[in-house]
């Protein structure tokens, strides 16, 4: 007697037929024999942890499983990315739709609905929808993803400019003597992501050496209203060790000087810092900066329900105003500007900056000194000269 088949074949799909836990039966489907059997394993595996994926699944029910089942290895910053896009954006418009039923229409409708968001956010709803029926195909609760053919659009963010050297000059003498110097100086001349800045310790630092050094081996994570302590860094690239310039180095050691806790930046008792110490930090650069539209209007609106200006915390005496916006990370883009400016190759850079991937250092920094008119210039004259006369040979 001739063995019965594994799979059915109708020609362009192989299929098996398996009995659901509540007696009903559904055919899977895939184009090789090694998905199918991926397929089925899959759903095997649901249902022994009672998780039910069958053709009345709503996309509400699979986006919960799905993000029960992925949330544990992310970041708090992507999971929170993952949440507000399932919550805020999907769900409310297709979440009690059958996976089944969901056409790319409808998925258009989901962007609709977003369409005043910038395009960074945008992209957080695409990738997580694209991800969510991704994992419906792979359950076979539908042939093909939806979402295969959406892209993100709107307003994509305003590149920020680097700062000048002279702007770098004011910005060290406006913080100097305060919480925030070491921030910035750190930010500047080493170009450490904030979160590695908050996590830096002592021993990770030798001054000794020649030249000066410090190695980043944590992060502080800083997400809600809690700092943990110690944090994995972003990627295994953002383990890096970095030397340090004379400023720095000589900024470093005045710290040390003053402090006995193991942390370079510290709350008043030596202890690690608080999410409400980091931000703080933040905002004695941000006291000594012009007010951004939203924080004028913002102010503006309560003077206005309170019937009477809004009324300075302490008196603002000896304190140096700049006259432009500083962000943790623009301190970090002035670094790597400066790397570039100076010819470095770019795969130091990308080591220095801790970046995984050297197409990244390129998509963002490569702008920098490669296009700019008087660089380009003498390409331009050269392929637009007349072309010269070929001399005569003496006979």
């Amino acid at each position: 007697m001739p063995r019965r088949a594994e799979f059915y074949f109708d020609g362009t799909y192989y299929r098996k037929r398996i009995k659901l836990p509540d007696g009903r039966w559904k055919d899977v489907r895939a184009r090789t024999k090694e998905e199918l059997r991926s397929k089925l394993y899959d759903m095997e595996t649901a249902q022994r942890m009672g998780l039910v994926l069958d053709a009345e699944t709503t996309v509400a029910e699979l986006a919960v499983e799905w993000y029960t089942n992925r949330s544990a290895g992310l970041s708090a910053a992507r999971q929170g990315d993952y949440r507000i896009a399932i919550n805020h954006h999907i769900c409310p418009v297709i979440g009690a739709m059958r996976v089944r039923d969901v056409k790319p229409e409808h998925c258009q409708r989901v962007m609709a609905q977003a369409a005043e968001l910038s395009n960074s956010a945008q992209q957080k709803i695409v990738s997580t929808m694209k991800q969510l029926f991704s994992c419906a195909v792979d359950n076979g609760l539908t042939l093909r993803s939806p979402a295969e053919k959406i892209k993100a659009k709107g307003k994509k963010a305003e590149e920020k400019a680097p700062l000048t050297r002279e702007q770098c000059a004011q910005l060290e003498a406006a913080v100097k003597g305060t919480r925030a110097y070491i921030f910035v100086m750190l930010g500047l001349y080493a170009g450490l992501r904030r979160e590695e800045i908050c996590g830096l310790r002592w021993q990770d630092i030798d001054l000794q050496s020649t030249p000066p050094r410090l190695t980043v081996n944590h992060a502080m994570r800083l997400t809600g209203s809690r700092a943990e302590f110690p944090a994995p860094l972003k990627s295994k690239a953002a383990h890096r060790t970095i030397p340090l310039p004379p400023g720095l180095a000589q900024a470093l050691r005045d710290e040390k000087k003053r402090t006995n806790s193991d942390f370079v930046l510290h709350t008043s008792d030596g202890s690690p810092l608080t999410y409400q110490s980091a931000r703080n930090i933040v905002s004695v650069i941000d006291r000594r900066c012009p007010m951004t539209e939203g924080q004028r209007k913002r102010r503006e609106r309560i003077e206005q329900e309170r019937g009477k200006p809004i009324a300075s915390r302490r008196p603002q005496k000896n304190i140096t105003k700049l006259t432009f916006r500083v962000t943790p990370h623009q301190l970090r883009h002035t670094y790597a500007t400066r790397l570039v400016e100076s010819g470095m190759n770019i795969k130091q850079i990308q080591y220095l900056l801790g970046h995984d991937d050297v197409h990244l250092t390129l998509s963002i920094y490569s702008h920098v000194t490669q296009n700019r008119p008087e660089e380009l210039i003498g390409a331009v004259s050269a392929a637009f000269s007349a072309p010269q006369e070929p001399a005569l040979e003496s006979v």
